[in-house]
């Protein structure tokens, strides 16, 4: 879900958590709202990682969540090197439902795969291989999108907006809070030769204010997507869909009946791991 590095000038902590297997996910979606970059999930421990001049930081937050959970935790530092270089090392390819083949342009490509996507991810968040990202890849297969206008909140990658350009959607936007990772929608974009056709650096506030969508794909967290639930019910057209995952199985019914008390209907919920991803329409 969170790639280890991709801010090649800045030294890097390790910090190591001794806790049980079981509390993983639920450890990597509370460390990565305070800030953490990415993480690796071993037998022994788990693995987060974070920028080193924050170091203060990210012991306060290890420090309230070890009140509520059973884990002791230490800290190495890095030594500066090309994080990218070491996550691309253990990329793999991916498929998603035989149909979707994802893959990094190192990665020989698959002439018998029916849609592929070359996805380069550097700073940002997605491809494919997170449960989360994975079920929102299932759910926009399943989705007929001709004729259709979406918008990526929180594009990360971008890999599901040029997915959902490569299924046939006319008008695809992305918004996305990170400078980098807007770069990288671009780019990633630009090497699938799908048009997006605006990337806008901020918010839902910050697209313009009459636009609406048929489909909304937010894969974000349960923060974001509780506080934008009511920016989100504007931005659908009547009859519109929004996609969201980010979420871990114990927030299920808190998202579930926030959403519909904001005016959607819940209309899907798939599985994956502990994680949850969603289809709410708006009537």
């Amino acid at each position: 879900m969170y790639l280890a590095g991709g801010k090649l000038s800045k030294l890097y902590n390790q910090y190591t958590l001794k806790t049980a297997p079981a509390t993983y996910e639920v450890l990597i979606a509370l460390l990565a709202e305070a800030g953490f970059d990415s993480f690796e999930e071993t037998q022994e421990s788990l693995l987060a990682f974070a920028t080193a001049d924050r170091h203060a930081e990210w012991e306060a937050a290890l420090s309230s969540l070890s009140d509520r959970f059973s884990f002791t935790y230490d800290a190495t530092a890095l030594p500066k090197k090309n994080w990218n270089e070491e996550w691309e090392s253990r990329f793999p390819p991916l498929y998603v439902e035989d149909r979707l083949f994802i893959r990094a342009e190192f990665h020989e490509p698959d002439p018998g795969a029916e849609l592929e996507l070359v996805i380069t991810p550097k700073m940002a968040f997605g491809t494919g291989h997170h449960a989360t990202t994975y079920m929102m890849c299932e759910l926009l297969l399943g989705e007929e999108l001709e004729g259709r206008a979406v918008l990526d909140y929180g594009s990360g990658t971008g890999v599901l907006a040029i997915l959902a350009g490569r299924l046939g959607a006319t008008h695809v936007d992305a918004v996305e809070v990170e400078a980098a990772a807007v770069e990288n929608t671009r780019e990633n974009a630009e090497r699938n030769a799908v048009r997006i056709n605006q990337i806008v650096h901020g918010t839902l506030g910050d697209l313009q204010s009459s636009k609406r969508y048929d489909l909304i794909l937010a894969n974000i967290n349960r923060n974001v997507l509780l506080a934008s639930a009511g920016a989100l019910y504007a931005r659908v057209n009547t009859g519109g869909s929004v996609f969201c995952s980010g979420i871990l199985a114990a927030d299920e019914q808190r998202l579930q009946d926030h959403l519909v008390a904001t005016g959607f209907s819940h209309r899907q919920t798939l599985a994956r791991d502990d994680w949850r991803a969603f289809v709410f329409t708006k009537n």
